[in-house]
């Protein structure tokens, strides 16, 4: 399926581009936020907000989260801020219902498209883009749309395999806020995923970076396509208590909402080895159906529960694959903190999980931790680490893995690149997977790696990513020792 997205987008903007909001400009105490990677919102600068005055009022903003990160109470004041004052409930309301810190980071993408650049500060399709998302969210549809185009390359030369791969991938998720209380203590939201993308020269299902070098991790985590558009994710919530329970069932893609890292946990604008965007060991099943429930009784803790199938291929028909000898249980427990010991915020989860298929129950447990390091410092630390029983290794086929890094993120320059761009960050990553004894071939149990990341925003909505990486001994590697990985990208984020 051949999609030219851009110009697509283009023309929905011809459509809706005339200014939903000609008004007079809005005082500086009610200007447009700009979310600083989740950390601390501040007022935008004027240069950096004309199509955000051209489509909306600053009241009506739902500025961008970023999953693992706490929502900001300045953020969750202009959100919730109620608009009505009459009892009732609301059809396909322009704001969404009111969920805590934490969960707000998962369930509300945010109607902003827009993200600060220090290289080209506006360009048409960053304003058509945020024409259409103005326009979307008034009729309750928050989405991300990612657009991507790469280049990864293998040296020394694999045996047989490609060492060159090209390939676009994209992903759409979002929420539909459908139905919620006009006081935004619950409402009921449908939430999804689709993902398609292209190999220029191989199929990305069958061909790939891990297929060539033989690793249990995949330094090509980026690939989104190989058959099609498919939904890994199409789920039905609802939202109680002022947003402390939320509720889910249908199709789930567990992990994007279990095991999120605010340094590590994308392929699009973090690193890109698959061990950084999630933990390798944890059965993290997607495009199966299954139920989801996340409670945060307060800002400091949340606990998470989500149980699938796991049979499930590709879109397939999940409810023709299911069965109680083929599920998968996952919990999550987590400890948010404003400050530790000085540092400055941080997160700490601790995984648990319980698998049963063939007859047999397997189990393991696994641990995620997000650091700052420093209270006013844009450094920060991230690691994950799990071991699963021989049956739980058999889905992932990760029996232990441990994963670490650091992340600088902008800004960390007075002027140029990494002074102003959320997205401009460097960061480096290690990893070690021991492989389970479901692979094969297995030469190499103990798998390592290291990779060295930079993201360059050039455009409200576009970044380049260069991206480099060394996996020493991959697991089913028979004739060296290791292979230098090189891949870039080009990001449109929406």
């Amino acid at each position: 399926m051949k999609i030219n997205t851009i110009h697509y987008l283009l023309a929905a903007a011809m459509l809706v581009g005339t200014p939903l909001y000609a008004g007079e400009p809005p005082a500086e105490s009610e200007g447009f936020l700009d979310t600083a990677f989740g950390w601390l919102p501040y007022i935008l600068p004027d240069a950096h907000t004309s199509a955000l005055h051209d489509t909306m009022h600053p009241h009506e903003q739902h500025a961008r989260r970023y999953p693992g990160v706490p929502t900001h109470e300045a953020l969750l004041e202009r959100s919730y801020k109620p608009r009505y004052t009459a009892g009732g409930w609301e059809f396909l309301p322009a704001s969404p219902q009111r969920f805590m810190p934490y969960l707000d980071s998962l369930f509300v993408p945010g109607n902003t498209a827009l993200e600060p650049s220090p290289w080209i500060e506006q360009d048409a399709i960053s304003d058509s883009a945020q024409h259409i998302k103005s326009r979307l969210s008034r009729y309750g549809l928050q989405y991300s749309l990612t657009l991507s185009a790469g280049y990864a390359g293998i040296t020394p030369a694999s045996d047989g395999g490609k060492n060159h791969f090209g390939s676009t991938n994209n992903s759409l998720s979002g929420v539909w806020y459908l139905l919620k209380k006009s006081d935004n203590s619950q409402g009921l939201f449908l939430t999804f995923e689709a993902d398609w993308g292209q190999g220029f020269n191989f199929n990305e299902r069958k061909a790939g970076v891990q297929k060539s070098i033989g690793s249990v991790s995949n330094p090509q985590a980026s690939l989104r396509g190989g058959n099609g558009v498919y939904i890994p994710h199409l789920a039905l919530g609802y939202s109680l208590a002022n947003g402390k329970w939320v509720g889910m069932v249908g199709t789930i893609d567990t992990s994007s909402y279990l095991d999120q890292n605010a340094y590590s946990a994308s392929w699009n604008g973090n690193l890109m080895n698959s061990a950084f965007t999630a933990n390798p060991c944890l059965p993290l099943e997607w495009a199966n159906f299954g139920f989801l429930t996340a409670w945060q009784p307060c800002k400091s803790f949340y606990a998470m529960y989500a149980t699938t199938g796991y049979e499930a291929g590709i879109n397939q028909n999940p409810f023709r694959h299911m069965s109680s000898d083929a599920w998968v249980h996952l919990s999550e427990f987590g400890w948010v903190a404003d400050d530790v010991l000085g540092m400055g915020p941080g997160t700490y989860r601790f995984q648990y999980t319980i698998t049963h298929g063939d007859g047999d129950t397997g189990s393991g447990a696994a641990f995620n931790m997000q650091q700052q390091l420093g209270k006013n410092s844009q450094l920060g630390f991230f690691a994950r680490c799990g071991v699963m029983d021989t049956d739980a290794a058999a889905l992932s086929n990760v029996k232990a893995a441990a994963t670490a890094g650091l992340v600088l993120q902008a800004p960390f320059r007075d002027s140029g690149w990494g002074s102003l761009a959320n997205r401009d960050q460097l960061a480096v990553g290690f990893l070690w997977a021991r492989a389970a004894d479901s692979v094969s071939p297995l030469v190499n149990k103990n798998e390592y790696g290291v990779e060295l990341s930079a993201v360059i925003q050039v455009t409200p909505t576009f970044f380049i990513q260069p991206d480099v990486q060394y996996i020493f001994h991959p697991a089913g590697q028979t004739d060296r020792s290791g292979e230098l990985v090189f891949q870039i990208q080009g990001v449109f984020k929406f």
